[in-house]
This record gives structure tokens, C-alpha cells and sequence, in this order.
């Protein structure tokens, strides 16, 4: 018996603390609504006193919130959590972002730990072609499939000027060798339909009104899971790691109560939970997704050094192929 509670009290002194946390906790965010909302329930019972309170829009409508409260001297949020790491070197390189690292983050591989532990990547997600399993007939290999004539009309994906990984999808294929300004303008030829969001995309994929799509692919494996005919794929050239970090904003008025989320995220709980919303967990030793493609995930590599030079370049551009009559 002394030998068994030896061993208890050495690991209660071994495990990491808790964070007294309480109050308001503010989140500005691009994460899909439901998704966060589930989180946010799960977050707050496990910290009983604390509430999350959540801002939740397309990534570039979170920046300008953000810019406009910057400018104004005056940020409301604690944590932001989206889609442009870009923004989040902004915010470091302008120290408005705290150094933080939960010790349940050091199982995590370093590469996901930005800039001394400012943001971090707490899941992985990808962007990817998907396809309703009713309407094609053939299942698609490659990005190229998009552009093929048979599914003319029949395609969907995200704008860039709302979606954070559209964005990094454009600017991942456009310095691409094997892609370039000229695979969009082979999109919009062949009539791919623009929607504002990947969750939009997904659920017309769903429907059968896209037939492909390019899409983040957690929402086809949620939706796979519950009955939907759909399904994705890893290209053969390379699905997209889209960066997602989380930070928390210096001046923020709940920096224990931030510290308490961000460290949440990173707990096999708030890792399983991410499993069972379809996520790839960042965390070594949790089992992933079920629903996953059969074939080996590639990664096409992402320059965000070349994203933040064109940034403006790629806008003017894709206006000029999309917007054009």
C-alpha cells in the first residue's frame, strides 16, 4: 500500500498543473461554427467559472476586425485562431503576440511551434479534391481533375477573399511549376463556381450540385461520417497543409483564462475531440480519422515567404481571371 501511494503522489507531482482559470475568455476565429461551439461546451465544463466567448468569420473578415481594433488602440479578444500564418508573423514580428507553450505541447513535433511559442498548430488540416460519390463515375488522382471537361459546370471552391485556406491553396499552386496563373484561368474556363466558404462547397458537394470541389477535408470526412455521398482524395501531386495557429494577443484581459484554451487544445481530450470532428490530431499517440483516403498523404510544399512578397499580386490577379467578363 505504501509502495502504491508512493507512486501516486510522484505522479500528481509529475503532472503539469492545472490553470486556475475564470472569467470571460475571448476568441476571434475563422473555425467552422459548430465545430468551435463543441469545444467551447467541452472547454467550459472541464473549467467550470470560465466562459469562452467566440467572434467567428471568414478568415480575412477576422484580420480586419482585428486591423480596425488595432488601429484603434482598443483589441477586444484574448486568443486569435485562423487560417494566414502570414498575419500571425505580422502580429509576432509587432510583439503583439505573448509567448506561451503548455507543457502538454512538447510531445508536439517543434516544427508546429512558431516563433519561440507564440502560435501554434493544435490540428492539421488539408485542403484537397473532393467528390460526390453519386455523380462521378470515375474517382478522381489529381488537382488537374478539376479542369477536366466532364465535370464542366460542376465544380466548386472557396474565394480566397473569405476563406484562409482558399487563400493559401492559390498561393501554393501559383508558383507551382506544374500549375501556375494558367490552371486557374483552365478553372474559370471550364466554369468552376466560386462559393464564399468551404463549408458551403462541402455541403453542395453533398447535394450533388458539385460533383468535384476543392475543399478542406475535415468537413468531407464529418459528412462522409454521417450518411453524405462524399469522399476525397490526396492528390498525387500533394494535398495542402493549411496553417491554422492559435495565439494569444498581448494586452489581452483573460491571459490565464487564454493560456487555460490554448493548453485545452493540446490535452488528449481536446485532441480526441478534434478526431472525432475529423481532424488529423498535432499530437503523437492519438489515433487519427476514420475515413481517411487509402492512398499516402503527400504534402505539397507551402512558400508563405513567396505568399507574404505577393501577397496583393495574387489578389490583383485571381480579381482579373475571376471578376473579368
Amino acid at each position: 500500500m505504501v509502495f502504491h501511494l508512493g507512486l501516486l503522489l510522484l505522479s500528481l507531482l509529475a503532472a503539469p498543473r492545472p490553470i486556475a482559470a475564470q472569467g470571460t475568455v475571448t476568441l476571434y476565429t475563422s473555425e467552422s461554427q459548430d465545430k468551435v461551439n463543441e469545444m467551447k461546451a467541452d472547454f467550459e465544463k472541464r473549467h467550470p467559472g470560465t466562459v469562452l466567448n467566440i467572434y467567428r468569420s471568414g478568415t480575412q473578415v477576422v484580420i480586419g476586425k482585428l486591423q480596425a481594433e488595432l488601429q484603434g488602440g482598443a483589441i477586444q479578444a484574448d486568443l486569435v485562431w485562423m487560417a494566414d500564418i502570414d498575419f500571425f508573423a505580422q502580429l509576432a514580428r509587432k510583439s503583439l503576440l505573448q509567448s506561451y507553450t503548455p507543457p502538454e505541447a512538447e510531445r508536439v513535433p517543434a516544427k508546429f511551434r512558431y516563433d519561440g511559442g507564440r502560435y501554434h498548430e493544435v490540428r492539421l488540416i488539408f485542403n484537397t479534391v473532393g467528390y460526390n460519390t453519386l455523380r462521378v463515375k470515375e474517382r478522381p488522382i489529381s488537382w488537374k481533375d478539376l479542369a477536366e471537361p466532364r465535370v464542366k459546370g460542376k465544380v466548386g471552391m472557396a474565394s480566397p477573399f473569405y476563406s484562409g485556406a482558399a487563400f493559401s491553396t492559390l498561393g501554393t499552386l501559383v508558383p507551382h511549376p506544374a500549375f501556375g496563373w494558367e490552371f486557374f484561368r483552365r478553372l474559370r474556363e471550364n466554369g468552376i463556381v466560386v462559393e464564399q466558404s468551404n463549408g458551403t462547397v462541402a455541403q453542395k458537394l453533398a447535394t450533388g450540385e458539385f460533383h468535384l470541389a476543392s475543399v478542406v477535408d475535415f468537413f468531407l470526412r464529418d459528412m462522409k461520417a454521417k450518411g453524405s455521398p462524399v469522399d476525397h482524395i490526396w492528390p498525387r501531386e500533394g494535398a495542402i497543409l493549411i496553417p491554422t495557429p492559435i495565439g494569444i494577443l498581448q494586452g489581452a484581459k483573460n491571459v490565464q483564462g487564454a493560456q487555460a484554451f490554448v493548453r485545452y487544445l493540446f490535452t488528449p481530450d481536446g485532441q480526441r475531440l478534434f478526431v472525432q470532428q475529423g481532424y488529423v490530431p498535432v499530437r503523437p499517440g492519438i489515433e487519427g480519422p476514420q475515413g481517411m483516403p487509402p492512398e499516402k498523404l503527400e504534402i505539397l510544399p507551402t512558400d508563405e515567404a513567396y505568399i507574404a512578397a505577393h501577397r496583393e499580386e495574387l489578389k490583383g490577379k485571381y480579381r482579373e481571371i475571376f471578376e473579368s467578363k
